[in-house]
């Protein structure tokens, strides 16, 4: 344990400059040591920032802009590669039945939302952006 201690307290004392290319290091060298452990190389960036993140090293420490920086990063690239994963001919063929989806969990929300925000005495445009934010599927707070 005292290790950990080490390494939290010299890591803390660096530079946020120093920090952000330790950052940048991992994104560079991660993937090709997980081919090598024949690991994607996205779960390989998973895991290191489970390790350095505030959950388990805390070497950015609690809450820094440079920590959730590359948190929104990992975000931005878990869904892009899961858009990747998308088979195109076999989303042409469900095609209906995904449109009829996406319309029944976006619509509902946002006319319930905005029915609630009526209901309440909200204008309307005022009621259209509250129905809005509930029918907004982002992992942005997750």
């Amino acid at each position: 344990m005292e290790v950990l201690e080490w390494i939290r307290s010299h890591a803390l004392a660096l530079s946020n400059l120093a920090k952000f290319a330790f950052g940048l290091a991992i994104i560079v060298g991660v993937p090709p040591l997980s081919r090598k452990l024949r690991l994607p190389p996205v779960v390989g960036l998973l895991l290191s920032g489970i390790l350095i993140g505030p959950h388990v090293l805390r070497i950015a420490g609690e809450s820094t802009p440079i920590a959730d920086f590359f948190a929104e990063l990992g975000k931005l690239l878990l869904m892009f590669f899961a858009g990747l994963e998308i088979d195109l001919a076999l989303f042409r063929q469900a095609r209906r039945k995904a449109i009829t989806f996406a319309l029944f969990t976006t619509g509902t929300p946002l006319l319930l939302g905005t029915a609630a925000g009526l209901w309440f005495g909200y204008h309307t445009i005022a009621a259209v952006v509250l129905g809005s934010l509930l029918a907004s599927h982002t992992l942005d707070r997750f």
